[in-house]
């Protein structure tokens, strides 16, 4: 990555002729004790640096160029935003050239300081569970908690008794329990510690999910409050995710269309038709059809008629999950799956299409006074597009556990791509646990069935394609 002051754009404008747009990519990085723009520059090169259409777009030697830049919407000085320079949007005779500034929403600060108390008391919950509310995909990561937690407890005891014994099983006992204990604080509290302080809301982990969410959504706001910014991107890595599904909720209802009226709103309101009518009904049922490609072309325009709309404008297009666990949702956010259905009801949970303020029609305004009229809060997703890359595997040597389909959970209209994703450097197996890799350059991946057909870098192609940073996916920009 090149690594120079930001000077090569000229300051007097486009030449005459050629149209600039700026968008903002922001990146949620997932669960650990993350550091400080690490997440952000491999994504970055994964998917603009590296990738040849962008190189080819570039329209010079140098290809897809990057610089780091000091930036005061992060709230930072720890972070950056890495900014690209300008390239084609194809074909090059429309004119038009597209820069990106990539950034990083931080929060592993905010999460220090698990207790293993807390991580005790979440494990402790999960077995407590009846196993018929427990979802199939989430069986294995279930069972080896079980497994996990009866070693622990088998380890406990033979401390107890272990002295009188023998003192030579003392020994080695105590050192087993040492090791044990080191595992515990160093690999398995940071990660799941961080589950255990966001995923669900008690009293002990209320300050916390909320500074993490204030934090991103400051960040979301600075940036749709920007002119120079037309589009921004979220995308959110494993319990990243939740977090992003979070904040997209949370600045659409600060955003929504409100107060239209058919005099001064006419056109706006036509949008919002179009995107309201792939609604789904109470029952479950999709009067206009799943089509995902007509349902993303709504979700586009929608987006493209709000992001010029008054005081608060909606900038995000699109919404990109990879490795994400909302693929467990049902006992992450909720008890099981009948608590989850009853909170995508109750409108706590957005879903792709949204869920029709009517019941017996697709709808998703509402009538706020007379002849007033509002868009509710929880159909993020009609002016939103959500991509979803996974790669499913199991828990004791393939692919990503963690990671899953979203369709059953969060509707027919996420995009997604699943993927097989093989390291390159592996001294025992290249598919075991694969959740870290998904813009990684040091793997390959080839699609699984038919929602792509890519072969050898079918992770990158897939993300590179769910981004469409040179939105040649999306129509005229």
């Amino acid at each position: 990555m090149a690594l120079a002051p930001e000077t090569t754009e000229p300051e007097d404008g486009p030449p005459p002729g050629e149209t600039r747009l700026k968008q903002a990519v922001v990146v949620v990085h997932g669960m650990g004790e993350q550091w400080p723009m690490s997440t952000l520059r491999s994504f970055v090169d994964g998917v603009w640096i590296r990738d040849p259409k962008v190189v080819e777009a570039a329209g010079h030697p140098n290809g897809a160029r990057t610089w780091i830049s000091p930036d005061k919407r992060t709230g930072s000085h720890e972070l950056r935003r890495i900014v690209s320079a300008y390239v084609f949007h194809p074909p090059k005779e429309l004119k038009v050239k597209i820069r990106t500034d990539f950034y990083e929403l931080y929060w592993a600060d905010l999460t220090q300081g698990n207790t293993r108390s807390r991580l005790y008391a979440w494990i402790s919950e999960l077995l407590w569970r009846e196993k018929s509310t427990i979802p199939r995909n989430a069986l294995p990561i279930y069972r080896a908690t079980v497994v996990a937690a009866m070693v622990y407890g088998l380890i406990a005891l033979l401390v107890a008794v272990s002295a009188v014994l023998n003192p030579l099983l003392a020994v080695i006992v105590a050192a087993v329990a040492a090791l044990l204990s080191w595992l515990v604080d160093r690999v398995f509290l940071p990660y799941l510690g961080d589950v255990a302080s966001y995923a669900r809301a008690t009293p002990e982990t209320v300050s916390q999910r909320a500074a993490v969410r204030e934090r991103g959504l400051e960040l979301l706001r600075n940036l749709s409050n920007d002119p120079e910014y037309d589009r921004i991107v979220l995308v959110g890595h494993s319990l990243g995710s939740i977090i992003a599904y979070d904040l997209l909720q949370l600045l659409w209802d600060e955003r929504r269309p409100r107060d239209m009226t058919v005099a001064k709103d006419g056109a706006l309101m036509k949008v919002v038709r179009g995107a309201g009518r792939f609604a789904t009904l109470a029952d479950g049922s999709s009067p206009a059809g799943r089509d995902v490609s007509e349902l993303r072309a709504a979700q586009w325009d929608l987006y493209r008629t709000l992001r010029l709309r008054g005081a608060s404008p909606w900038k995000i297009s699109d919404f990109v999950t990879v490795g994400s666990p909302l693929t467990h949702a049902e006992f992450l956010l909720a008890h099981d799956p009948k608590e989850l259905r009853l909170g995508i009801v109750e409108r706590l949970f957005s879903t792709s299409p949204p869920q029709s303020d009517e019941a017996t029609k697709p709808e998703i305004r509402y009538n706020s006074d007379r002849k007033v009229w509002a868009v509710h809060h929880a159909a993020c997703f009609a002016a939103t597009r959500w991509t979803n890359i996974y790669d499913l595997g199991n828990l004791l040597w393939s692919g990503d556990p963690i990671s899953g389909s979203l369709r059953e959970n969060f509707g027919w209209g996420i995009k997604e791509f699943q993927v097989a994703i093989r390291r390159r450097k592996s001294w025992f197996s290249p598919r075991l646990f694969t959740h870290t890799y998904y813009w990684s350059t040091d793997a390959d991946a080839d699609a699984v069935g038919a929602a792509a057909n890519a072969k050898g870098e079918a992770h990158l192609q897939a993300l590179r394609e769910a981004l469409d940073l040179l939105r040649t996916g999306a129509g005229q920009p």
